[in-house]
C-alpha cells in the first residue's frame, strides 16, 4: 500500500510528520525550497553537542564549525556544522571523554531554517528555482 502525500502547517505537526513520511518537502512562498528524505536534509543546519570530559576542554574557541560554545571545566555545549564534527571528534577525544550526546536537528530546526532560524542565520534561505 502506498502511501499518500498530505500537507501539514505549523510546527507543531513536524514531530508526527518525521515519523510518518518517506520524503519532506520545505515550501516557502509557494515554491519548493528543500525536500528530502529527514536524513538527507539533516545535513542543512548544526548538530548539538555536550560533552564532559576527564580534563578541562580547551582550544575550542577558535574551531572552525562550531557555535554558541559554553565551557565549563570539563563539561561543554555547543552547535558543530556537518562539515567539522569529524575534526571536534578528533579534539575531544584527545581530553578523555566521558559521555557524549548528539542531537541531529529536529524537522521542526530544517523547517525554521528557511522561515528565519535561531541559530543565527542572517535571513532566510532563497527559494529554489
Amino acid at each position: 500500500m502506498k502511501k499518500r502525500a498530505g500537507t501539514f502547517t505549523g510546527t507543531l505537526r513536524l514531530a508526527r510528520l518525521a515519523l510518518r513520511r518517506d520524503r519532506v518537502s520545505i515550501i516557502r512562498d509557494g515554491r519548493t525550497v528543500e525536500s528530502g528524505t529527514l536524513a538527507e536534509l539533516r545535513h542543512l543546519t548544526r548538530t548539538a553537542i555536550s560533552v564532559e570530559a576527564e580534563r578541562p576542554l580547551t582550544g575550542m574557541d577558535g574551531m572552525e564549525g562550531v557555535h554558541d560554545l559554553h565551557v565549563e571545566g570539563t563539561a561543554a555545549s555547543f552547535e558543530v556544522e556537518p562539515e567539522a564534527l569529524a575534526g571536534v571528534h578528533r579534539h575531544l577525544a584527545g581530553f578523555g571523554v566521558r559521555a557524549l550526546t548528539s542531537n541531529p536537528p529536529t524537522l521542526e530546526e530544517l523547517f525554521m531554517r528557511h522561515y528565519g532560524d535561531r541559530t543565527g542565520a542572517a535571513e532566510p534561505a532563497k527559494a529554489a528555482r
